[in-house]
């Protein structure tokens, strides 16, 4: 039972890690099946036109997915590949018009990553090409008997599949986006964070980590009530927000904190005029409440390009604790020569 879980879980691992690795599996899948029948039916098939189909269609895999698994792994999912894909079916769908289970096998695949990797309009449009060149493979002479049921279905179900998809792909993306975001300030949580951090581009450089912590909001709770203690949390959310652009990294890091990661090219004096903004806003948002509302924070770059992010984090949390122990509402530098602007 151990080396059962163990090997599903490698599987697992395999195709979450990267989905579209399904479909590179089956199309090499699908190549074996295209050789192995070639083997089985090149000396049953007489006809030489039909024993050319199956030549061809070797040829062609063999010649296509190492090509196509290149270009996949270096460049990602590139449009123009996954319209080759559906050429390059219809081909096939040609070439094995005479064993018509052969048609929907990899063209689920395709549909799939079409849906997933281009806009709505083009993966219907390469589902109607599938669909299409289906139809115009078994009526192309000399044509099949007795295709028109199966035609009809076919077609359609291309056409279904890709909307059925494509409502699974926004209901996943709904879900998505509510498992990453904290429910009460709408900000993005700590795996979200982790998540966008990943797919930062590589030339950051040496980013910026700042994490703020309410002050006292322990005595906010027990004095005001937890309603109140809500409404401070929300109301920094927001103020973060406004102050920090969508593509510095904002997030609710847990309780009390916040974290915000910021790109290389922001200056050290910029970030301080920023911290400063923060200030200004917090005073304002403390006369809504009964109670002085302040935050101390800890603040660290990255001592070098590519530094993995809880080490980065980690120094910045350090510095937080000093900001904390030296008496609270301030902010504290760490392994940098700017030392400690004061948030008072």
């Amino acid at each position: 039972m151990k080396v059962k879980s163990q090997r599903q879980s490698w599987w697992i691992r395999r195709y979450e890690r990267d989905p579209r690795k399904l479909g590179d599996d089956a199309r090499w899948l699908f190549f074996g099946f295209v050789a192995a029948l070639s083997a089985v039916y090149w000396h049953i098939a007489a006809d030489r036109p039909v024993r050319m189909d199956m030549l061809s269609s070797t040829v062609m895999w063999a010649l296509y997915l190492p090509a196509r698994t290149y270009i996949r792994r270096r460049y990602r999912t590139p449009w123009v590949l996954v319209w080759a894909d559906a050429l390059s079916m219809v081909a096939n769908m040609y070439w094995w018009r005479w064993l018509p289970v052969a048609a929907p096998l990899l063209s689920v695949v395709i549909v799939w990553e079409a849906v997933w990797s281009l806009p709505s309009i083009q993966a219907f449009a390469i589902s109607l090409t599938l669909g299409l060149g289906y139809m115009v493979s078994a009526l192309w002479p000399p044509h099949e008997p007795n295709v028109w049921a199966s035609n009809l279905f076919v077609t359609s179900f291309y056409v279904l599949f890709t909307l059925l998809l494509h409502l699974l792909r926004r209901q996943l993306g709904i879900y998505e986006s509510l498992a990453g975001t904290d429910y009460l300030t709408g900000l993005p949580n700590r795996r979200q964070l982790m998540e966008s951090y990943r797919k930062w581009p590589q030339d950051m450089g040496r980013s910026w980590a700042v994490i703020f912590d309410m002050d006292n909001f322990k005595q906010v709770n027990d004095r005001f009530g937890h309603i109140v203690g809500d409404m401070v949390l929300r109301d920094f959310g927001r103020l973060l927000r406004q102050l920090f652009r969508p593509d510095e990294l904002t997030a609710r890091f847990g309780g009390e904190e916040f974290i915000v990661l910021l790109p290389a090219s922001i200056s050290g004096s910029a970030l301080k005029e920023r911290l400063a903004r923060v200030k200004y806003h917090l005073e304002d948002l403390s006369m809504h409440y009964p109670t002085p509302v302040t935050v101390s924070a800890g603040i660290a770059q990255a001592l070098f390009d590519g530094e993995p992010l809880m080490s980065l984090i980690a120094r910045a949390d350090k510095a937080l604790y000093q900001a904390k122990a030296q008496g609270k509402n301030q902010a504290v530098w760490t392994d940098s020569p700017e030392r400690s602007p004061s948030l008072r």
